[in-house]
């Protein structure tokens, strides 16, 4: 009996000294979590931080240094990423700022097409709308043309359709293309990559086309811009309108991957966005001001999103050593769509439409308000928003399109 009892006493022992050792051992794992999440939380908030401080540097040069100016905000962001990376006391984590661009790409698409009022943009016709799709036929031939010449790799086909996703719209088409295409982030940075090396040669040339118009006007003429006057309740409705409109995005995107079987939501979420945001524009015609606040608070996100793109970009020598089908492409497609706008077409109202496809509302507004066509500036950033509108379902035609004629 006492024998008995002594092994039961030492197999009590046994099960709490085990019990003890796996507490230990939980709370151990739970302290390195713990570390490892604020580890995580540290870096993020320190690269959004990074990106922000890019961006800002890259949006005060594009709008107030003449060099700047040439290139514009977004390019200048861009290079501000660059220089963050190649910076050798950086150190970039790669997932986190992926994971920002995806979050400012989805916020800003609602904000910024909060303007795209197709029953305003109508109205615009006779100014720019017109001399727009021109501008936007002429990009979607000179891809074509280009595609048909130089891309005989297949993954290349559908990041050539987000770039003249790109090239019609903005960077928010660029972003929902690819996503909805399933292009890699690598070829993403690489696509972008390869489009701001040119751009940093279009927006010189166009300037230069502009002042063939711009000296035969009174330069003393009174400039007007964009009206930016906003309240902290227009920003409080924008933001609501994006929050509401990302949510039934959501559960849209979720409802339709469930039905069309093999497409990911993620695919789905952007292009849905897009409707829902041109619909809810056209339907409730928001007032000016909100629709300046969506547009400033977005334009701020695309400058955050060029950042991360140029933190992320491989070198930018890589644009003429790596995929050269790509640069050809590019180069082809730049090359065309100069051509046209210089020498076939060529007018006040073609240049403007021009950069609103290639540099987007905010750039063609202040590409018009340097030349002093003050009578462009509004309609400039009306038909920005058209081509924000519609480039992503423009650019997912062109793929199939490009697909389809190359698999006869």
């Amino acid at each position: 009996m006492l024998l008995l009892s002594s092994n039961i006493a030492f197999h009590d022992i046994g099960k709490i000294g085990r019990s003890e050792r796996k507490e230990k051992l939980y709370t151990r794992k739970k302290r390195t979590e713990q570390r490892t999440r604020a580890v995580y939380y540290s870096d993020y908030l320190f690269t959004t931080a990074s990106l922000c401080s890019a961006a800002a540097t890259g949006a005060y040069i594009g709008n107030n240094t003449a060099f700047g100016k040439k290139l514009s905000g977004p390019v200048c962001s861009m290079l501000m990423g660059y220089v963050l990376k190649i910076n050798p006391i950086y150190s970039a984590n790669l997932e986190i700022t992926g994971s920002i661009r995806l979050i400012v790409s989805a916020l800003a698409t609602p904000m910024i097409l909060q303007g795209a009022n197709l029953s305003a943009i109508r109205n615009t016709f006779n100014t720019l709308l017109k001399p727009f799709v021109t501008v936007a036929f002429v990009t979607i031939f000179g891809g074509f043309v280009a595609a048909k010449l130089f891309l005989k790799n297949e993954i290349l086909k559908p990041l050539s359709a987000a770039l003249i996703a790109k090239n019609i719209g903005s960077g928010i088409n660029y972003i929902a293309t690819c996503q909805t295409l399933g292009v890699s982030p690598h070829l993403q940075s690489q696509g972008l990559v390869v489009d701001n090396v040119l751009a940093f040669i279009y927006f010189p040339i166009v300037h230069i086309f502009g002042d063939r118009y711009t000296q035969k006007r009174n330069m003393k003429e009174e400039e007007e811009g964009a009206p930016t006057d906003f309240s902290t309740e227009d920003v409080k409705t924008s933001l609501a309108l994006t929050f509401a409109i990302l949510a039934a995005s959501h559960i849209e995107a979720e409802f339709w991957s469930t039905i069309l079987e093999g497409v990911d939501s993620s695919r789905l979420f952007l292009p849905i966005a897009t409707v829902f945001s041109i619909l809810t524009a056209t339907f409730l015609n928001f007032k000016s001001n909100v629709v300046n606040a969506g547009n400033f608070i977005g334009q701020c996100l695309l400058y955050i999103f060029f950042a991360s793109a140029g933190l992320s970009s491989p070198p930018l020598g890589h644009a003429f050593t790596n995929d050269p089908e790509l640069l050809y492409f590019a180069c082809t497609m730049y090359a065309i769509h100069l051509f046209a706008i210089g020498f076939l077409f060529s007018s006040r109202e073609i240049l403007v439409a021009s950069n609103a496809g290639i540099g987007g509302p905010a750039t063609a507004a202040a590409f018009a308000k340097a030349k002093h066509w003050k009578e462009l500036i509004a309609p400039a950033i009306l038909v920005g928003n058209v081509g924000n509108a519609f480039a992503t379902f423009i650019a997912l035609i062109f793929s199939s399109f490009v697909k389809s004629k190359s698999s006869v």
